[in-house]
């Protein structure tokens, strides 16, 4: 561009842009083809709207003026008669499509007018700032003659009614012989090309049920609250001024997707991208990472959900933090339940219930001691070779020959002199529930001394026998029946 070109055109006024994202998933741009800008639909009576908000397809009912000079009363009776039938004033009004002896509405159904949305916006200004909010769909809104189908099929009927074409019906339809037909396996291939299929995609949609909402009015009360989650509610956030060129400036005003990366044996070297983890409810996004990572420190799990140094937001995640982990030398544990869910079993065959035990068995050890000898905590929790090994590896690593394992992460001493409190409390969960273990692994072990001083004649017959566990519903349940013979020898049985 010559110096000439930019003096003609100056720049008359620079103003500031925010993104707003309040309604970022929930904005919807609705269009109206056929209607003349000059007659909008605003003065309309919205009988009805419903929904369907995995199709992205709206459906509203407008009342017609039946009394206004440009309506055609004959007309509207005839479409009515056409549609309910001649007995339409003996049946309740619900049934009937129209209310009245007249078309008293009108229905619009909504398609998808842009494929792809991700470059659209809606913009408002307030006090010389624009604020964009992201739209989530673009429907377009044209009158439906559903009412035809209705009159064509009740026409049918009347037709069949009076001149007796149902026997007929019925008798060809016995005339007809039934074929069976036996479908091949379906294929992972042949599934997917029938899921983007045309009538699988309209079946869906059509199986899809209707949501009735309210529709407010612009102007009203409730679209005015609405209007304001379209302004940016962080105005103090923003870019120092900058010069970039085209691809630095699109970097800026469209982020790449950014991975999490870790740095910790911790953490996952790849968990997600970093967008859609903000995306999740701050509760989901707490328990998707300490599912990922299992075992991290607070300032790790802050570096990644995006928290920073900010307090407010750091007690938020604490909060969170303390239903799905638990606090390990100063770290943050994933809890067993969530790893080990009910009802499912090991690959060994051993119920998650006792795997769930076992993990809290050994992670209460290491609130104790830095590290933990294999031996000790294989004759006390009685599980698997396998499922023992999991768990260690789990939660620390191997010194030496594998027979004595340490903590993944050392101390944080940091955490523990700045939290007192969320200590205390988990020193109070961990003692509660060492007591609950102690219990049902002395209790274990008790009966398995009465068994080995009962003779081996008796040994045998209780090896014949397979004791049933009983589910715990509750990590609060007092008493909990001995393991089956096999899983109390545990691995130092000679058997």
């Amino acid at each position: 561009m010559r110096a000439d070109e930019t003096d003609n055109d100056p720049v008359v006024a620079e103003i500031p842009v925010y993104l707003a994202k309040t309604l970022a998933e929930q904005l919807y741009v609705l269009q109206y083809p056929v209607r003349p800008h000059s007659h909008t639909y605003d003065d309309s009576t919205i009988l009805k709207t419903n929904v369907r908000p995995r199709s992205g397809q709206i459906e509203m009912e407008l009342g017609l003026r039946t009394r206004g000079p440009t309506y055609d009363r004959s007309k509207g009776e005839q479409i009515a008669l056409n549609v309910d039938g001649a007995f339409r004033d003996k049946r309740d009004s619900e049934d009937n499509f129209y209310k009245s002896n007249v078309m008293d509405k009108l229905v619009l159904t909504s398609t998808k007018a842009l494929s792809d949305v991700s470059r659209y916006a809606v913009g408002v200004v307030r006090d010389s700032s624009l604020h964009l909010t992201p739209i989530a769909s673009v429907l377009a809104l044209r009158p439906s003659f559903s009412y035809l189908d209705h009159a064509d099929k009740r026409g049918r009927q009347e037709r069949k009614d009076t001149s007796g074409e149902i026997e007929d019906s019925d008798d060809e339809e016995k005339a007809k012989k039934v074929t069976i037909r036996f479908e091949k396996p379906e294929t992972e291939k042949s599934r997917k090309a029938k899921e983007k299929s045309y009538g699988f995609l309209l079946r869906q949609i059509r199986e899809e049920p209707w949501i009735e909402v309210t529709y407010h009015k612009f102007g009203s009360e409730r679209s005015e609250f609405d209007m304001r989650k379209m302004y940016c509610m962080y105005e103090d956030e923003h870019v120092d001024q900058f010069s970039l060129g085209s691809k630095e400036y699109l970097s800026q005003l469209v982020p790449p997707t950014e991975e999490v990366q870790a740095t910790t044996p911790g953490l996952p070297a790849h968990l997600m991208s970093r967008s859609a983890l903000i995306s999740l409810p701050l509760h989901d996004r707490v328990k998707t990472v300490m599912i990922n990572a299992g075992v991290a420190s607070f300032v790790e799990l802050l570096g990644v959900l995006g928290c920073g140094n900010n307090v407010e937001s750091a007690l938020s995640v604490l909060k969170v933090l303390q239903q799905v982990a638990v606090l390990v030398q100063g770290n943050w544990v994933v809890k067993s339940d969530l790893l080990y869910p009910k009802d499912s079993k090991s690959e060994s065959g051993v119920p998650n219930e006792l795997i769930q035990r076992g993990r809290d068995y050994v992670l209460y050890l290491f609130t104790k001691k830095t590290s933990v000898g294999r031996a000790e905590v294989a004759d006390v929790v009685g599980l698997p070779g396998s499922d023992l090994k999991d768990i260690l590896h789990g939660v620390s690593r191997s010194r030496g020959s594998r027979v004595t394992w340490e903590f993944l992460l050392p101390t944080d001493m940091a955490f523990l002199k700045k939290y007192p409190d969320v200590v205390q409390r988990q020193q109070m969960i961990w003692q509660s529930r060492s007591e609950q273990l102690s219990h049902i692994f002395k209790d274990k072990q008790n009966k398995q001394d009465d068994l080995n001083k009962a003779g081996p004649s008796v040994q045998r017959k209780a090896r014949a026998v397979h004791i049933k566990s009983e589910p715990v519903d509750d990590v609060s349940d007092a008493q909990t029946k001995p393991l089956p013979a096999k899983q109390r020898r545990g691995n130092n049985d000679p058997r």
